[in-house]
C-alpha cells in the first residue's frame, strides 16, 4: 500500500527544473577550455536560498565552479551545449575577472 502511495506522489508532481547549472571549466591546453556539467542548483521553497546538487566532482578540481542559467534551447538533457565564448564572458561580466585561458 506505501508503494502506490509513493509511486501516486511521484506521478502527480510538478515539473521542478534547476534555476541555474553548475559547470567545472577546466583548460583544456592552447586556449581551449572543457566545460563539465556537474549539477543543478535549485531554489528553497519559502525563496531564503539555494541547494546545490552535485552529480559528480572533478578530480582537478581548482575550487571554482560556473553556475549558470539553463538554456531553453537544451534538447540534450542538458549535457552539453555550452558556447565556451560566450559562457567566459557572462563569467567575466558577473564575477569581473577575466576568465582563465
Amino acid at each position: 500500500m506505501a508503494r502506490n502511495q509513493t509511486n501516486n506522489r511521484k506521478q502527480n508532481r510538478e515539473p521542478n527544473p534547476p534555476v541555474m547549472i553548475a559547470y567545472h571549466v577546466s583548460d583544456a591546453g592552447r586556449g581551449r577550455k572543457f566545460w563539465t556539467r556537474l549539477g543543478g542548483v535549485w531554489e528553497h521553497r519559502n525563496g531564503d536560498g539555494l541547494t546545490i546538487f552535485l552529480n559528480v566532482l572533478p578530480v582537478d578540481f581548482d575550487g571554482r565552479i560556473v553556475l549558470l542559467p539553463p538554456r531553453e534551447d537544451e534538447d540534450d538533457g542538458g549535457q552539453g551545449g555550452i558556447d565556451e565564448t560566450e559562457a567566459d564572458d557572462e563569467v567575466e561580466a558577473e564575477t569581473g575577472d577575466e576568465a582563465e585561458t
